[in-house]
């Protein structure tokens, strides 16, 4: 797993969900806007939830997580993005 800071990916996400700060996941890079790796690292609920996308992107490769991850999110919207959820519930897992 690799952190990119100040990542142009991450604040286009962060525009189209008009959200502060944010952390996105391609592959294996955690792609960050508006916070630092170091304050990224230290919220462990968002650490659990960027994995479980790292984890995701494993299982699914990266075109068919891309291409599943946009038709959920067209079927279901992003909160309810069937990938979205599973990533909400590792939040809550025990620390691995």
């Amino acid at each position: 797993m690799k952190i990119k800071t100040n990542s142009f990916l991450a604040a286009i996400a962060a525009r189209n969900l008009k959200a502060g700060k944010i952390a996105m996941v391609v592959g294996n890079v955690i792609h960050l806007h508006n916070t630092s790796a170091e304050e990224f690292l230290q919220n462990e609920r968002w650490v659990k939830h960027e994995m479980a996308h790292v984890e995701q992107y494993k299982r699914y490769g990266t075109i068919r997580f891309l291409l599943l991850y946009t038709w959920y999110s067209i079927k279901h919207g992003y909160t309810n993005n069937p990938l979205e959820v599973e990533a909400r519930a590792k939040e809550k897992e025990p620390h691995c």
